[in-house]
């Protein structure tokens, strides 16, 4: 019985070695993914990102199905530039979840429309199922001076 006792002790070790491995730039490294494939409408890769109970909070309070139908509804008619994290912070709040608050810069457009706009973001990122997701996603958009 104790060797039984001992490999799942071991096991569980593994698994919180792994998960507090997290470091700042692996929650970074996530965010980029999510702009990636945001900026790629890759709903598909998006969608791994996103936890199920994700919500997006900007002007209005989105849930994620009405993210990734946003996102395909976008890139139907524009595009967005790709988007670059200025002074990204993070916090650990737990071994599980992480917080991430930056500056950026959006350039998006349609057709022969250009719009460009400073924003502040943050995000909520939670291990689960062994990796890190997106459950919350902020913007506000800074007013031009």
């Amino acid at each position: 019985m104790r060797p039984l006792w001992v490999l799942n002790l071991l096991l569980t070790a593994v698994s919180l070695l792994a998960q507090g491995a997290a470091t700042p730039d692996a929650i970074i490294a996530q965010e980029n993914a999510f702009w990636k494939a945001y900026i790629d409408g890759n709903n598909v890769d998006l969608s791994k990102l996103l936890l199920p109970d994700f919500i997006n909070v900007e002007e209005q309070i989105w849930n994620r199905d009405q993210v990734l139908a946003l996102v395909k509804q976008f890139h139907a008619q524009c595009t967005l530039a790709p988007i670059k994290l200025v002074d990204p912070r993070v916090t650990f709040l737990s071994s599980d979840s992480a917080t991430l608050v930056y500056h950026a810069t959006e350039n998006a457009t349609c057709g022969t429309h250009t719009a460009s706009g400073d924003t502040n973001v943050s995000t909520v990122w939670v291990y689960r199922d062994g990796r890190w997701q997106m459950h919350l996603h902020t913007e506000y958009a800074i007013p031009p001076k």
